[in-house]
């Protein structure tokens, strides 16, 4: 069974708390260096969780130890698994004020109850899938075709229109224009970034993709489509996407491809607090 998790984690504003200790202990020399670096509290321990969580997840999902895995960059920095063989496998880390996600193909079988499953319905505004394709797919013939990105923004966050008029394709600035509420143009420009930045962190290129290349449909749905504007960016991938709420008061998107097959991976979201918690 393709399965993709995201898993939430909580990231504390000032001093490290019990999940940035926990992901500080599967840091190497080098991470706590980088780590060290960052001035504000607040941004060392996204760095910290981010990277922390990730060797966790990959480590236990591969049965490795979490300090044995060795990461590399994409060309536009987009970090990678490179090492040992048995760990590599797409993953994706985003953060914002108090929260950090980490997407991460998966295909084991990991204890039920390791921590909580939220009960998801496509319906329900999550991203829950009980369909998961063909059941032939092997998953070892699709990882290296995988692509996934995540993104994730506050509910609370300012938003300016100019930067939707600047930035979006013109079918999403004209979805924005339909708004009748700030609160409600607030929201759906949020639901439009996070689409659009998870699309640019799962194909590797980040900002170097232009914004309004590409146009999102369907946009008040939880499953929206893509429609790509530019002929650079059509390779012929069938894209998923997803848009949920981890948590109250944050809006995330999920961005997944493997490559031209149409076989739907399940998408299930987890609790990395409570996980640190066992």
């Amino acid at each position: 069974m393709i399965r993709i998790r995201i898993w939430h984690a909580t990231s504390s504003p000032t001093e490290a708390g019990l999940v940035e200790r926990a992901c500080e202990s599967y840091l190497n020399a080098d991470e706590r260096v980088r780590a060290d670096r960052f001035r504000q509290p607040t941004s060392r321990n996204q760095h910290v969780i981010g990277r922390g969580m990730a060797r966790r997840l990959i480590g236990e999902h591969a049965g490795i130890d979490p300090t044995q895995i060795r990461f590399d960059l994409e060309p536009y920095g987009k970090p990678f698994v490179c090492d040992p063989p048995q760990a590599v496998r797409p993953f994706n880390v985003a953060h914002t004020h108090g929260l950090v996600l980490c997407g991460l193909f998966d295909t084991s079988r990991i204890e039920e109850g390791a921590a909580k499953v939220d009960s998801l319905d496509v319906g329900s505004g999550y991203f829950g899938s009980d369909h998961v394709g063909s059941d032939h797919v092997s998953s070892d013939h699709v990882t290296d075709r995988i692509k996934l990105g995540v993104d994730v923004e506050g509910l609370d966050r300012r938003t300016d229109p100019a930067i939707a008029e600047r930035f979006f394709s013109q079918p999403e600035i004209r979805y924005l224009q339909t708004q009748q509420s700030d609160q409600s143009r607030r929201v759906a420009f949020l639901r439009i970034w996070t689409l659009k930045e998870s699309f640019i962190k799962a194909i590797g290129t980040g900002m170097a993709t232009p914004l309004a290349d590409f146009a999102f449909e369907h946009i008040d749905s939880d499953q929206p489509r893509i429609r790509m504007l530019s002929d650079k960016l059509d390779q012929g991938e069938t894209w998923q996407f997803r848009v949920f709420e981890p948590r109250p008061g944050y809006i995330a998107a999920a961005a997944v491809t493997m490559g031209e097959k149409t076989a739907v991976p399940n998408m299930l979201l987890h609790s990395f607090d409570e996980l640190v918690d066992c």
